[in-house]
């Protein structure tokens, strides 16, 4: 299994290690300081930058320490912004009423994330049963004053409505912390979606049934059970994953709930009960590459997991899970095998293969920006070896006879949050 970070550029290396769960600040102290600049920016667009200083801010230069927390202070501002927007719009949706379940943003605090303002939130995500209650609430959110919104580099997605915001002029002047950025507000129809992807992934409709309620914002909200807020985020984050993202915040949150629970049998039990294998596996694959880029504990129970995926998504694993990692020094769309290794039917997987492999040809209709565009043209060359040494790899791995499952590789559980502020509410003790 790949764990080691060698093959990973090295700026990208240094903030890897620092967020590991067996972290070293090492390579990050020893940067040159006309290296923060462009890492500062990838740190930005991956949602870490506040994780890093909260968690590294020793180890930084004077300069970005002051940088960040300038940041921060601007963020704090939109925050409390957020929060009171969203107070706002759930007591309009409670007076209708109108059933919701609060995604994201303030309902992965603490479980997930030790203070909710690390995440950056940038939206306010609201699941609704079924598409008529979905439009219902948009309907209540125009008479609030939102309207549909076009935000910079968005893209279609089928799982919920066009984003909404309130009016106004402001422009994009590269900050991602500005405290005067709009608010946008997605209305979710559904979790995933099996038209876009070509993957069924079961439990949608469990996951409404065992909403919970906790006081957010200060009003109750009704969000995922702790074990569903597991699944979603595992899920969330493998969906990125295949459309060629990078959601590196989202994995250290899933690595933190691993790594914090470890050893609680008794969520892990309950875990096995409320979702059924073919869910589990889809959650396995993301626990297991998150483990590996974070070097968090894992319960035995993941483990096994773990060790029960298919061949070919555990071939994956083991030679392509940093490959996310090297995409800014070595173009790649290796993410696309494991898509195809989780895609069942042969005419499902020649479109995916197609529309990775070649979007330049719907990009017009798929309205790609330039920069992804870009991207597609820079990596379609890369991307045809990549395949090359997938099929090799499976070949050679038809030949060998199946090995053992992959033993227990997690470390010692770290008191190294311990010193972190966290969130006073606990999805756990708070749920009923």
């Amino acid at each position: 299994m790949v764990t080691d970070l060698t093959s990973v550029p090295n700026s990208i290396r240094a903030v890897v290690e620092a967020l590991r769960f067996d972290a070293s600040a090492e390579r990050l102290r020893a940067m040159a300081d006309d290296e923060w600049p462009a890492l500062l920016t990838w740190c930005d667009d991956r949602q870490v930058t506040l994780l890093l200083h909260s968690l590294c801010a020793p180890d930084l230069p004077n300069s970005v320490r002051q940088k960040i927390s300038d940041g921060r202070a601007g963020y704090a501002v939109r925050f409390a912004r957020l929060q009171s927007e969203l107070a706002g719009i759930v007591d309009a949706l409670h007076r209708r009423p109108i059933d919701f379940v609060l995604l994201k943003g303030l309902s992965h605090a603490p479980a997930l994330t030790p203070d909710p303002i690390l995440r950056a939130q940038g939206d306010i995500d609201l699941w609704f049963a079924n598409q008529s209650a979905a439009h219902e609430a948009s309907d209540v959110l125009s008479a609030l004053g939102y309207a549909p919104r076009c935000r910079r580099g968005a893209r279609s997605d089928r799982r919920h409505l066009a984003p909404m915001a309130l009016p106004n002029d402001w422009k994009w002047r590269g900050d991602m912390f500005d405290p005067d950025m709009p608010i946008h507000v997605e209305l979710h129809c559904h979790l995933w979606s099996e038209t876009a992807d070509h993957i069924a992934i079961p439990g949608e409709t469990d996951f409404w049934n065992r909403r919970v309620t906790r006081c957010l914002a200060g009003r109750p909200i009704s969000v995922l059970c702790p074990q569903d807020l597991l699944g979603f985020a595992s899920l969330h984050f493998l969906l990125h994953l295949l459309h060629g993202d990078l959601p590196l915040q989202r994995a250290w949150e899933i690595a933190f709930f691993l790594h914090e629970n470890a050893q609680n049998e008794e969520f892990w039990s309950r875990w096995r009960k409320l979702h059924q294998p073919a869910l589990r596996r889809f959650e396995a694959l993301a626990l297991a590459i998150t483990q590996i880029w974070f070097g968090c504990d894992v319960n035995e129970c993941v483990q096994r997991e773990i060790g029960a995926l298919s061949a070919d998504v555990r071939l994956w694993v083991d030679h392509f899970a940093l490959s996310p990692l090297k995409q800014r020094s070595d173009p790649n769309k290796d993410e696309l095998w494991l898509h195809l290794a989780l895609v069942r039917c042969p005419t499902d997987r020649a479109r995916v293969l197609f529309r990775r492999l070649f979007p330049l040809v719907l990009g017009r209709k798929g309205g790609l920006t330039r920069s992804r565009l870009a991207h597609h043209g820079r990596t379609l060359a890369p991307a045809l070896l990549g395949g090359l040494r997938w099929l090799r790899l499976k070949r050679q791995a038809n030949r060998i006879p199946a090995t053992a499952p992959s033993p227990h590789f997690g470390s010692p559980a770290s008191p190294r949050f311990a010193s972190v502020p966290r969130s006073s509410s606990s999805p756990i003790q708070d749920a009923h």
